[in-house]
């Protein structure tokens, strides 16, 4: 109700000309619900009212009726019939003293629609129309936020020719600056903000005029904008929050960058329609050069099939089922895919360590038949043997089949056995034995049963015909799998995603000493001791935004444009950040190929490398 009071107040002024008291007064009540409904979200219900009050004899109610209507047809996303009740207001009410919330709704509407010109325009007609300070305010600090977005210039050049207003014009020059500096050119921008009347300079404008000035001295540096979509409210709101302030730490970090970022964030409410939406709206923005989207998978797919018709990169921070640049060649997976996850597995497993007889336990769904396939497929390639594949469902708290199975394999592929002498322990030649006599030629000894090998006692023997074993887990899995894994007395390496990084379960005594040289195959590594304040899921978005910005600063792009931003990402050889590595597959460019190795020492995961191209290569790491 607080958004309408001057609604209400306005309407209160007016006599109730040509209606009846009790007229007026199922007028009233109606209007007083519909702005009820309004404020309640409901614009549906609010729409639905308004359009009878209108139908009817509405009387003075018309012109905040008409207001109001505006408003819900935007609440709808019913833009073109926002904009047909504007006209109407215009036609019937121009000198209406709501004239003013109609070109601030209209400014929104475009705002909305990623038309900021015209959302330009229509903020200072609302600011023009008004002299009471609050309104100007509110329409001021959207002015300003418009103004950060890098505005077009030939805009604010006929702007400037056309005003005389000495307030308004200091508004124009300090956005011209803007635009200028953030596409290179501060000398211009000097020269801009020179013709700024300071005596005329609202309270509102004076901190960006301050920061244009200063940058207006600094050397020629670009401004790359990017878009970012990301749920700032909703039930994804504390990732959403996490990689923000990731992402403004990682754009400076220590004053050694190629780009600097300017960013236009968009909130999706954590709805995947929402960022569809947002998406496309931002595509038509010429100025961003990118659009960075940590968002699920099912998001992230929605988002990649609304903009296939568009020529922005779009890049995912996120680890993906699968590769969506085969939907949109213009998406940049910077954290992989699952797939990959595999695919690495298999080439470390067979490049690096030398394995051949390898088997797998994974989880019977999606996520672990993605990353099993991927590695069988390459071991295949790559002239290897998968001797068995073992599934579980739910939490793996009982592998006792799969692991008996494995078992069992490992027993078949034992050689056959020699003959070895039961009394000496010693295997006999048959040269030697023509000319050794036997105890059985003067003794009636009984003979000696061999025991052999049954189901019932083989893990009490410890079998190496397995050599590897990859275990792709889901996050929870590993408390209830690194107790069992010691009780089958398996001599093979362990390879695990990474899922198995908890370091306070594999640190537990029962688990601990019998996983030393596990290898993690992982896309992301951080300390248990960081300082970010942020702990689990939430840390890990922290440093997928910090690394994002930072690499983004540290692209060499030729001109600003998206097809520049484009090469520039295919053309990174390898980039080290705080955790995480990225290097595009030279098989597909659109798809991050780095992944560190790690090692289980018995208490600590170590850091080996970073595998990529094929290749473990000892690289510098930094790890937060």
């Amino acid at each position: 109700m607080k958004k309408y009071k001057s609604i209400l107040f306005l309407l209160l002024c007016f006599p109730c000309i040509g209606q009846n008291w009790f007229q007026s007064q199922l007028i009233d009540r109606q209007f007083n619900k519909a702005v009820e409904e309004y404020n309640e979200g409901r614009f549906a219900t609010s729409e639905s009212i308004l359009i009878k009050i209108l139908d009817g004899e509405s009387g003075t109610y018309k012109e905040s009726s008409l207001l109001l209507l505006i408003k819900s047809q935007m609440g709808l996303n019913r833009v073109e019939s926002a904009k047909e009740t504007s006209r109407l207001f215009f036609t019937q009410f121009p000198e209406s003293p709501y004239m003013k919330n109609v070109m601030e709704s209209l400014g929104d509407l475009y705002v909305n629609e990623g038309n900021y010109p015209s959302a330009y325009r229509m903020y200072h007609r609302a600011k023009k129309l008004s002299i009471e300070a609050n309104f100007s305010n509110k329409i001021d600090s959207k002015i300003l936020r418009l103004i950060q977005i890098q505005l077009p210039t030939l805009l604010l050049d006929e702007l400037l020719t056309l005003e005389v207003d000495p307030e308004i014009r200091n508004i124009h020059l300090i956005a011209k600056a803007n635009a200028q500096i953030s596409k290179g050119h501060p000398d211009d921008a000097a020269l801009t903000l020179n013709q700024v009347n300071i005596g005329q300079l609202q309270d509102t404008y004076f901190p960006i005029y301050e920061i244009l000035l200063r940058a207006s001295y600094a050397p020629p540096s670009p401004l790359t904008m990017v878009g970012i979509i990301l749920p700032l409210s909703g039930d994804q709101s504390e990732m959403g929050q996490a990689f923000l302030s990731g992402f403004y730490d990682g754009e400076n970090p220590n004053g050694k960058t190629n780009q600097r970022l300017s960013i236009l964030v968009e909130d999706n409410r954590s709805h995947t329609l929402e960022s569809i939406k947002i998406a496309k709206k931002l595509a038509q923005h010429d100025e961003l050069l990118a659009l960075i989207c940590p968002l699920d998978h099912q998001t992230s797919l929605v988002v990649a099939s609304a903009l296939t018709s568009a020529d922005i990169p779009v890049i995912l921070t996120t680890i993906q089922q699968n590769d969506l640049s085969e939907i949109n060649p213009a998406i940049f997976q910077i954290n992989a895919t699952i797939s990959m996850q595999g695919k690495a597995a298999a080439h470390y497993a067979m490049n690096i360590l030398k394995l051949d007889s390898l088997a797998i336990i994974a989880p019977a769904d999606s996520y672990g038949e993605i990353q099993t396939d991927a590695f069988i497929k390459e071991v295949d390639l790559l002239g290897g043997t998968v001797v068995a594949t073992e599934w579980y469902s739910g939490q793996p708290k009982n592998l006792k089949r799969q692991f008996k199975n494995l078992r069992r394999i490992a027993f078949s592929l034992l050689p056959k056995e020699e003959s070895f002498d039961e009394a000496l322990g010693m295997e006999i030649d048959s040269l030697d034995a023509l000319f050794d006599i036997s105890a059985e030629d003067f003794f009636d000894l009984p003979k000696t049963k061999q025991k052999r090998m049954s189901s019932s006692d083989s893990t009490k023997i410890v079998l190496n015909t397995i050599q590897g074993i990859y275990f792709p887990i889901h996050k929870d899995d590993l408390e209830y799998i690194g107790p069992q894994l010691p009780m089958y007395n398996f001599n093979a390496k362990i390879i695990g995603n990474e899922n198995w990084q908890n370091q306070k379960i594999l640190q537990k005594d029962n688990i601990g000493p019998y996983l030393k040289d596990l290898s993690i195959i992982t896309t992301f590594y951080a300390s248990p001791f960081d300082s970010t304040g942020f702990d689990g899921e939430l840390r890990i978005a922290y440093y997928r935004g910090y690394n994002t910005a930072n690499m983004l600063t540290q692209l060499h792009l030729e001109s600003q444009s998206r097809k520049s931003m484009s090469q520039s990402l295919k053309s990174v050889d390898l980039y080290s950040g705080q955790g995480y590595n990225y290097s595009p597959d030279p098989s597909n460019l659109h798809v991050n190929a780095a992944f560190q190795i790690l090692e289980f020492n018995g208490n600590d995961l170590i850091p080996r490398g970073v595998f990529y191209g094929d290749s473990l290569r000892l690289v510098p790491l930094q790890y937060p």
